[in-house]
């Protein structure tokens, strides 16, 4: 590989250009295509801010080795000011090195004209072997530079590059490794294709889509080809956005969805890069989290909570507390975990509701899950009762299939205990009531959904986030608009999802606002923590949905923040321009009193001064 990077710089024209005067740390690379020298292409380059510090200077340089580095394939205009934006933005806020690849030539930049457009994206959609050469040109180019560590090159594309990451992925099979071989790809808004399938895909794929861009019937096409390449894959769609999402000046530009999709690709490359691992593990107990156990109240009265803070018992662990409390005159037991806080301090938090096995007790799967929202998002989180105090656990499975049907075939009573468990939050000292989600696993799942759908969902219940749920057959829509946010996090083989297509319509019938995200290779009840014969549990998909969840929350609860904040100002400049109306106000009246009170004036002294003048008057 040193002889590869010798032999690019030797052909590589590197010079700051007038680019530059825009874009400082952005360097112009020329280059050629790896099948045809003949072909100039030009593309950019972003360093980090750290690497583009150190100018030429190669002692200093030396000192912070190799990094990743991502190669942008451009929409169908070629390369222009927004791929240059986007690297900059990998850059800075990655601290990757960044290369802009061009499709069409060194000559076809920012293509404006309409035809040329569509003539350019036709001649490269329909000759793969082009399309992957240019972008094999581009990945050699950056192999080459300085500081860039070879095996860690990944590839991301926007509608047309889109297209490019995912032919080029397909064709990036195992055994066929070379200097051109990526860890991952990324695609935006690609256009969907009918991709051959020559062997095993050697390298993963996150394919981010619009609800309103691709059918749902070629998303599951795509899903097909890639389970035929045995691939490792994600696929997440967001709904009402068209083609274009990203794109910061199209009508399409959607900035949730960019930033939600942007979140993604950061996740996806830090795990790519070996910047992180996946898997979660389980939270010890008395190292992360302590156990309180509280009395039951007698019926009919509050929820007995406590507060940990200040004193004796102030503590860097999470505390776990008993909850017991009543849906009507039914006794439910859940599980409330603490995150260490100052006294008045309220936090946003999260409701679990639990999978058919029911709570598991303070120290069991959920709770762990709760200590988990707690120890890591500082969000105050609530594991639901469902069953009741009689079947904390079940373990025997005919109990589970009986308990499991009776709350799937009646959602009433399925929501009745929901808002049984957020009636304990929204009473609780430590809770921020205008910022409650709702997560499920499995029975769990269903029952997110099932509140989601209903009329009695509350304005302040921001998400619901049925994880490994039971979706199929679909639920009944009880209300004529869904409120919470729909975050759907699905594994790719599980048959509880039911069909993804039909999903997103019954979400559209229903005027939600959805996410649906389903992993590679996942079954149902993949994040249950286990490693015997029959445990499902994956550890890519177990922790790229725990963190789109964790992400989502913090999303909404800055979101929510920000509007209040603005609110507040808003209160505040109306009451200030309030305030200056009636000081603008008084100021008119005090003139008017002081010209009045300066005719008084002249008047009383003016008669002191006649009496004066009388006085000395000889008679």
């Amino acid at each position: 590989m040193p002889a590869l990077k010798n032999l690019v710089s030797s052909f590589l024209l590197l010079a700051w250009t007038g680019i530059a005067n825009a874009y400082p740390s952005v360097w112009q690379l020329n280059y050629t295509d790896v099948s045809d020298p003949d072909i100039a292409l030009m593309g950019y380059m972003a360093l980090p801010p750290t690497l583009a510090a150190e100018d030429d200077s190669t002692d200093d340089s030396a000192s912070i080795g190799d990094l990743p580095a991502v190669v942008i394939l451009p929409d169908w205009d070629n390369v222009n000011d927004y791929e240059i934006t986007r690297a900059k933005m990998i850059a800075e806020e990655l601290g990757y090195i960044a290369f802009t690849a061009d499709i069409y030539g060194a000559e076809m930049h920012d293509i404006k004209d309409f035809a040329v457009k569509v003539e350019q994206a036709t001649k490269y959609r329909s000759d793969p072997e082009l399309f992957n050469s240019r972008i094999k040109s581009a990945i050699a180019t950056i192999k080459g530079m300085p500081f860039v560590d070879v095996n860690k090159v990944a590839i991301i594309g926007y509608c047309l590059g889109g297209s490019g990451v995912l032919g080029y992925s397909f064709d990036h099979i195992v055994g066929n490794s070379s200097i051109y071989d990526i860890v991952g790809g990324v695609s935006f808004h690609g256009g969907l294709m009918d991709f051959p399938v020559t062997g095993e895909m050697a390298s993963p794929v996150l394919v981010l889509s619009g609800g309103n861009d691709d059918a749902g019937t070629a998303v599951e096409d795509l899903e097909n080809k890639l389970k035929q390449a045995n691939a490792t894959w994600q696929i997440t769609r967001y709904s009402g956005v068209y083609h274009g999402f990203t794109k910061f000046d199209a009508d399409a530009y959607n900035e949730w969805v960019d930033k939600r999709s942007w979140m993604e690709m950061s996740s996806f490359l830090a795990e790519r890069f070996g910047e992180m691992e996946y898997g979660t593990s389980e939270p010890e107990l008395d190292v992360e989290y302590i156990v309180e156990l509280i009395d039951p109240p007698e019926v009919g009265a509050d929820a007995q909570v406590a507060r940990m803070s200040g004193g004796s018992e102030q503590t860097s662990m999470v505390m776990v507390e008993t909850v017991s409390y009543y849906d009507d005159a039914f006794a439910l037991e859940g599980y409330l975990a603490l995150p260490p806080m100052e006294d008045g301090e309220k936090r946003p938090t999260l409701l679990i509701l639990p999978d058919w096995d029911g709570v598991n007790g303070p120290m069991g799967y959920e709770s762990e899950r709760a200590v988990m929202a707690a120890k890591e998002g500082g969000y105050v989180a609530m594991v639901a009762d469902i069953y009741g105090t009689e079947y904390t656990n079940v373990d025997d499975m005919p109990t589970r299939i009986e308990l499991a049907t009776k709350y799937r075939s009646d959602p009433a009573l399925f929501v009745s205990r929901i808002r049984a468990a957020i009636d304990v939050l929204l009473a609780h000292e430590a809770v921020d009531s205008s910022l409650i989600f709702v997560a499920g696993y499995c029975l769990g799942g269903t029952g997110a959904i099932d509140y989601a759908f209903s009329s009695k969902a509350l304005e302040n219940i921001k998400a619901v986030i049925p994880i490994h749920g039971g979706l199929d057959p679909l639920r009944a829509v009880r209300t004529d608009a869904v409120k919470p946010y729909v975050l759907v996090l699905s594994g790719g083989v599980d048959d509880a999802h039911g069909n993804t297509t039909e999903l997103e319509a019954h979400l559209d019938g229903a005027s939600a606002t959805w996410e649906i995200t389903r992993y590679s290779n996942a079954q149902h009840g993949f994040t249950k923590w286990g490693t015997g014969p029959f445990s499902a549990y994956d550890t890519m998909a177990d922790s790229r949905s725990w963190w789109s969840m964790m992400s989502l929350m913090d999303a909404l609860s800055e979101e929510h923040k920000a509007s209040m904040e603005g609110e507040e100002m808003e209160e505040h400049d109306h009451d200030e321009e309030h305030s200056h109306s009636h000081d603008e106000s008084n100021d008119e009246m005090s003139d008017e009193n002081m010209s009045e009170s300066s005719a008084y004036g002249l008047s009383f002294f003016g008669s002191i001064a006649m009496a004066a003048f009388f006085a000395v008057l000889p008679y």
